[in-house]
């Protein structure tokens, strides 16, 4: 039988849960249904018994990721990153005391630290390491970069993003190199480059004040139109991450 390309990404996550379910979380976890949604501006959530069967017998976890931020950062990385996250959530549900409101307590904190992620409200060393909104980052040498590093040898995760992702990508990629033209003109440019897609479809922004925000802390800045912002927040020296206009 042959795999429609569409369907091969959420065969493959399910193979990288599994992985990580093995590996970092010693088979304990019981499964889930992996979901993606175009929400908000989280990464993903997990979902306690979010989806029944058809016959109402069977209850299943959810863990949802956001296609947005398929693009973003270190990409296949950050996707494994944030599946760990949300799979951390799952093992507290079951084999631990989550707090209300989905607060990242300190059990849930010393969990991700098992399995090699650090958390931290930035996102990088020096963050808190509790609170309602919670990022993480991957320990050096710890269990999480090793097995990660073994399930993404030769291979990529996701190979088709969400329309609208790829296009502020692309959009961004045109205008970064000379900052002299229009939105306009960069999205004309952009549309050539794709043939059936439009210059309307990359609605350049009005040229007073525009929002950027950081796809990684998701802070929030407001400035003229063609600003190459580099978040110092999530400041990285090898791959600096921009914000991105909206």
């Amino acid at each position: 039988m042959t795999h429609h390309e569409h369907v091969r990404d959420y065969l493959t996550l399910s193979e990288c849960y599994d992985l990580l379910n093995e590996t970092l979380f010693s088979g304990e976890l019981g499964g889930c249904v992996l979901t993606f949604e175009d929400k908000g501006q989280s990464f993903g959530h997990y979902r306690n018994l979010g989806y029944v069967s058809r016959d109402g017998q069977i209850r299943k976890d959810e863990i949802c990721l956001n296609p947005r931020h398929f693009l973003t950062n270190t990409g296949d990385l950050e996707l494994l990153q944030t599946l760990a996250h949300e799979m951390s959530h799952q093992w507290q549900q079951h084999f631990g005391s989550p707090s209300r409101n989905n607060y990242h307590n300190k059990e849930w904190g010393t969990k991700m630290e098992a399995i090699g992620l650090i958390p931290s409200s930035t996102g990088r060393p020096g963050g808190k390491k509790t609170g309602q909104s919670m990022a993480d980052y991957p320990k050096e040498g710890g269990k999480f970069l090793s097995e990660a590093g073994k399930i993404l040898e030769g291979r990529q995760l996701i190979r088709f993003y969400k329309r609208e992702v790829f296009q502020r990508k692309a959009f961004d990629e045109v205008t970064r190199p000379d900052p002299e033209p229009e939105w306009e003109q960069a999205a004309e440019a952009y549309a050539e480059t794709q043939g059936t897609i439009t210059g309307a479809d990359v609605k350049p922004p009005t040229l007073s004040k525009i929002r950027y925000s950081c796809p990684k802390c998701l802070t929030n800045v407001w400035g003229k139109p063609r600003l190459q912002i580099i978040c110092g927040v999530c400041w990285n020296p090898v791959e600096p991450i921009y914000f991105s206009a909206s």
